[in-house]
């Protein structure tokens, strides 16, 4: 089982189920010819063949329940979607016990209706029953002023998710923004980052991400471990790991329950000789 570990008052699985596939999003065009010619039936398709595949959210909760029932993976993270809600749905009431939800509401459009305003979107969580709520990195990246150190506007924000009993948190793809946590004291103890071999979606080098995470004592969610289906899962897996501290999160995302079963066992076991190496 992958093991759990606290986020403030939460226990949550140390691997987390991204949900990227679910929504349609591939980070590719069309079909994308990975590095390895024997990576290609892992190849992610279009943004088209997600959105129809898992148009069915039984698709979802089928890969949701499996990764809850056989390997103790408990929260899933994405954006407000009402397909994920209800895949979440689906999979409490299969399996008997909570997945949490860590959602990054934002300024986007990603719910039918839903207003593109953050503070609006923050409610949404709330009544959907999120556990941990991270402003996504369409607020979070262009309200870091980097040369400030500063994020405007997030104390209130901050607040605001407290005061609807969420956790508070921050999606970002720039490193800058866990010093900007520190040095303001934000109230922030969980930051998303892309930390990947390649670079993929960070806007720095993984050496300089690496150390940030290292030296920081807020929790990071590491997205991309697998750089979008250009790496091997376990070569980009075992990467991460071996980089993270103890209690840090790991997201990994699939586009089909063979990949899920695939994925989550190699995350299992590699979680099993990174502990006991140390």
């Amino acid at each position: 089982m992958i093991p759990k570990i606290d986020l403030e008052t939460l226990q949550l699985s140390r691997m987390l189920c991204g949900t990227n596939q679910f929504v349609g999003i591939s980070h590719t065009f069309g079909f994308h010819r990975v590095l390895d010619p024997g990576l290609v039936h892992r190849s992610p398709f279009s943004t088209f063949y997600y959105m129809h595949k898992f148009k069915d959210v039984r698709n979802i909760a089928e890969i949701m329940i499996y990764l809850a029932q056989e390997h103790g993976i408990n929260a899933c993270v994405s954006s407000p979607r009402e397909s994920i809600y209800d895949a979440i749905q689906l999979t409490e009431k299969e399996t008997g016990t909570k997945f949490h939800w860590l959602c990054t509401p934002s300024g986007r459009h990603t719910v039918p209706g839903l207003a593109s305003d953050i503070m609006v979107q923050i409610k949404w969580c709330a009544d959907h029953g999120v556990s941990v709520c991270m402003p996504h990195r369409d607020y979070t990246d262009k309200h870091l002023d980097i040369k400030k150190n500063v994020i405007d506007g997030y104390p209130e924000i901050a607040a605001r998710i407290r005061d609807a009993g969420m956790i508070p948190g921050l999606s970002s793809h720039y490193v800058e923004t866990i010093k900007a946590v520190e040095d303001n004291q934000y109230d922030a103890p969980v930051i998303i980052q892309p930390l990947n071999m390649l670079g993929f979606q960070s806007n720095t080098e993984p050496e300089i991400l690496e150390t940030r995470i290292k030296e920081t004592n807020l929790q990071i969610i590491n997205i991309k471990p697998m750089a979008a289906g250009r790496l091997r899962p376990t070569d980009g897996i075992e990467y991460c790991l071996q980089r993270l501290k103890p209690n840090d999160f790991i997201a990994v995302g699939f586009g089909d329950i063979e990949y899920a079963k695939e994925d989550a066992k190699i995350v299992e076991e590699l979680m099993t000789a990174v502990a006991n190496r140390y």
